[in-house]
């Protein structure tokens, strides 16, 4: 019999598939990763770049014309991530603007779409600019690390001292819970030092706050009474406290009659109620 015999105990062809495991696997020589050329030549696997959060915060517009901007510190976060060979999306960064440090982070508008991201989806770092953009309070700060590592998620701050700084290790964590101490401290001198400012300011009768119903200011913000606002604050003051009118029924009143507000918009309840409630009347 001529030809090639048939083997009926032949095993199947092999087929390579991609490894399956939580992460993929890139294989090759020069392949391209997250703008760096990897030379694999000698290697049978390359470990792909896990995937980051960022979050960048101003407080104020003041601080973001005067301060680091967000578009400088997208711009760190960016650099680190490639520094570090971490994948950051667009859709990974998370921005809040006119949002006080104050306010826990989870609490906040781009801080909870964050969080939903960080336990939705596979993510193993979160990068800020500086720790004080994520807190100034400690109590929030030591709860989001723990929730953060229950999660396996590192923290890692660009700038600290001149370089950056993560909780990858322990000693990482026990710097990062001085610092949270440190800044709430920072944040509580800072709320006294403005404080005795707007006593000193209201004693020396100049402005301290935004335009007062009942007063003017001159170009050396020193504080005068406009009389003819002052008779509407006493007319308020007297159907609120003694006549026993509601906010909401004096401020239609005064709609009624024409009277604007400093601004020149219509009276509401709360401007109404944080105009005779106002402690700076006392001192006409």
């Amino acid at each position: 019999m001529s030809g090639t015999p048939e083997l009926s105990g032949a095993p199947p062809a092999i087929s390579r598939s991609k490894q399956k495991s939580g992460r993929s696997v890139r294989f090759g020589i020069g392949h391209r990763l997250y703008g760096k050329t990897a030379n694999l030549e000698g290697m049978t696997e390359q470990k792909q770049a896990e995937t980051c959060v960022a979050y960048a915060r101003v407080s104020s517009a003041r601080q973001a014309e005067e301060g680091v901007s967000v578009e400088a510190q997208v711009r760190r976060l960016k650099a680190y991530a490639e520094y570090r060979n971490f994948l950051l999306p667009d859709e990974n960064i998370f921005i809040d603007e006119g949002v006080s440090a104050g306010t826990p982070l989870w609490n906040r508008p781009a801080g909870k779409q964050m969080r939903k991201q960080i336990l939705c989806s596979e993510v193993s770092h979160l990068l800020a600019y500086k720790m004080d953009r994520l807190f100034r309070n400690t109590r929030d700060c030591l709860a989001c690390v723990d929730e953060l590592r229950e999660e396996d998620v590192h923290m890692h701050f660009c700038e600290f001292d001149g370089g950056p700084m993560d909780t990858t290790s322990a000693t990482g964590r026990m710097f990062l819970t001085v610092l949270a101490a440190f800044g709430e401290l920072e944040r509580g001198l800072i709320s006294e030092r403005t404080r005795l400012a707007i006593e000193y300011l209201k004693q020396n009768m100049r402005r301290f706050t935004n335009d007062i119903y009942g007063w003017d200011h001159d170009e050396d913000n020193n504080l005068t009474p406009n009389w003819e606002e002052q008779k509407w604050v006493d007319w308020m003051r007297v159907q609120h406290f003694d006549n026993d009118l509601s906010g909401s029924k004096i401020a239609r009143l005064l709609n009624e009659q024409g009277v604007p507000t400093k601004r020149g918009k219509k009276w509401s309840y709360t401007t109404v109620l944080r105009t005779i409630r106002c402690e700076f009347h006392r001192f006409r």
